[in-house]
């Protein structure tokens, strides 16, 4: 304990002790369930079927980490994933700032701002669906590439959403400055909004991130090349096309499918 605890009096301390263990629960409850997960994925099927893992395997077995290493297509759909998460991460985000960047600006400065917010509002209620999706992904000539597990799934409005709120609240003065000094807008945008924007993008990065690391029903739709296929796709048809040949370790891999798509 440093000096400005002993110092405190006895209602900070209380509170900072509570604030300790609160965290440190918190932090327990998050990682318990990836624990549990873990054991799963190295137990055997009939404890797993039993319910009787919980923190620790039971009935030891590699058998699905075996399987899983030993079939080139992990590496293969591994390696596709990398590269949707470094291609979505930067299309992402280049369209994300483009989009909330004008839409933070004032009414004056852009007098069509509140068509697009609504426009962009109504988008996330509204959606053509699975079938129009598959159709222009189809006829754009992007099927059965990388490509179709970019783009579709590009840009979020949620996070547009959250960047222009973070951009708006940022001061005003600060732009205004910048204009005076003769700074245009990608000017100000790429040497003043986006370096205070910071805490803002990591943020968005993350969810870009692991939206795509996550999917897997796009893979199983738009794709057809197994060279193509990323990783969550690939699991998925590994529990789906051969429970029934794989036997005792259809149990154990479903678990490491759920513990894979926590590694972050």
């Amino acid at each position: 304990m440093d000096n400005s605890f002993k110092k405190a009096s006895l209602g900070r301390k209380v509170f900072v002790i509570f604030n300790y263990v609160f965290c440190s629960v918190a932090a327990l409850t998050c990682l318990l369930p990836v624990v549990h997960i873990f054991a799963l994925s190295f137990s055997g099927k009939d404890a797993i079927y039993a319910g009787r893992v919980s923190l620790l395997p039971i009935d030891f077995t590699t058998g699905s980490y075996q399987y899983v290493i030993r079939n080139h297509q992990f590496f293969v759909s591994y390696g596709v994933t990398l590269i949707r998460c470094a291609l979505g991460l930067v299309i992402g985000m280049s369209a994300t700032i483009m989009a909330a960047y004008p839409l933070s600006l004032r009414k004056k400065d852009f007098p069509a701002r509140g068509f697009f917010v609504a426009m962009y509002m109504g988008a996330m209620v509204f959606s053509g669906g699975m079938i129009p999706l598959y159709l222009v992904v189809q006829y754009t000539g992007i099927l059965d590439t990388i490509w179709s597990l970019v783009l579709p799934c590009a840009v979020s409005i949620s996070n547009i959403i959250l960047m222009m709120n973070f951009m708006k609240n940022l001061p005003e003065a600060l732009s205004e400055s910048a204009y005076i000094d003769g700074a245009g807008h990608i000017r100000t945008l790429l040497s003043i909004i986006l370096p205070l924007s910071l805490p803002s993008l990591a943020t968005i990065s993350l969810f870009i991130l692991l939206a795509h690391w996550n999917a897997w029903f796009d893979g199983m739709v738009y794709i057809t090349k197994q060279e193509l296929k990323p990783l969550q796709t690939f699991l998925r048809s590994i529990l789906v096309d051969e429970t029934m040949t794989i036997g005792d370790i259809s149990a154990p891999l479903f678990w490491l499918q759920a513990l894979l798509s926590k590694i972050r």
